[in-house]
């Protein structure tokens, strides 16, 4: 069995990307991490990570290491502890997947006709159930038979998720054969969530800050320099993207709604 943890992140009101990432591996190695992670916590002096957290010193670094030691010395620790846990990853065995959403183009191509059909109305259902399959596909090329777990960060768009696993696997069949159970999971206790938060993070700050031209190539660019072959697949959905899984799976969608209406198919 492998475990695929995923977290999302967004730029400040969702105005420009929405992203979704995380890591593929099998037990044995996400328990390594895990221990290279809580040494790297508890030589920083805090009981777990957030990547929003850790780069602006709020929450638990507020309290562990501002309040602690002051403003340059948190500031100091922080910022080696993020260091550190990018190169934890790196050299882990597991493998990671990104998926980030343009949010100006998801709405215009949802507003179209065949877009309304296909894609979901929340770009949040959208943009993981996109990154599940995408994870599903490497699935299809393994000589054995193999099954992935999905564990997410939990939020109040849980229901929603659970509510829409078994006929996203009924939808989509050959994904389905492989994927196990989906399930939320709390960030503060599960530290692959973390890590995975990581990812999403360093997807969506770099595809924000970049303009339209170059955010492609970047972005890619820039997680494969960090992750370089634990990087298996970057889906970069604009509209073109966007319109291309619309036209692939217009007919299939229609037909599945007409027996099943609530079904997320993506």
């Amino acid at each position: 069995m492998f475990g695929c943890y995923i977290d999302d992140s967004a730029d400040h009101g969702r105005k420009t990307v929405l992203s979704v990432g995380g890591f593929v591996g099998e037990s044995e190695k996400w328990f390594d991490l895990e221990r290279h992670w809580s040494r790297a916590l508890k030589h920083a002096g805090v009981d777990y990570f957030r990547t929003y957290d850790c780069i602006n010193l709020q929450g638990e670094f507020q309290k562990k290491l501002v309040d602690v030691h002051g403003l340059t010395t948190a500031r100091v620790i922080a910022d080696a502890l993020i260091e550190d846990l990018r190169q934890i990853i790196a050299i882990s065995d597991i493998y990671g997947f990104s998926t980030a959403v343009l949010m100006d183009d998801y709405r215009q191509v949802l507003s179209e006709p065949n877009g309304a059909i296909v894609l979901n109305p929340d770009p949040f259902i959208y943009a993981h159930f996109q990154f599940i399959g995408v994870v599903l596909e490497e699935f299809l090329k393994f000589e054995r038979y193999e099954t992935c777990a999905f564990l997410y960060d939990e939020s109040s768009k849980t229901g929603l998720m659970q509510s829409g696993w078994e006929g996203y696997k009924k939808a989509n069949p050959n994904w389905g054969k492989h994927a196990g159970t989906l399930a939320p999971l709390d960030d503060k206790v599960h530290i692959p969530i973390q890590v995975a938060d990581l990812l999403a993070h360093t997807t969506t700050r770099v595809y924000a800050s970049a303009s339209l031209e170059e955010a492609k190539i970047r972005g890619e660019q820039y997680l494969k320099a960090w992750l370089k072959k634990h990087l298996i697949r970057v889906t970069y959905c604009d509209a073109e993207y966007l319109r291309k899984v619309v036209a692939g799976n217009i007919e299939r969608v229609k037909q599945h709604k007409a027996n099943s209406p609530n079904t997320i198919i993506l």
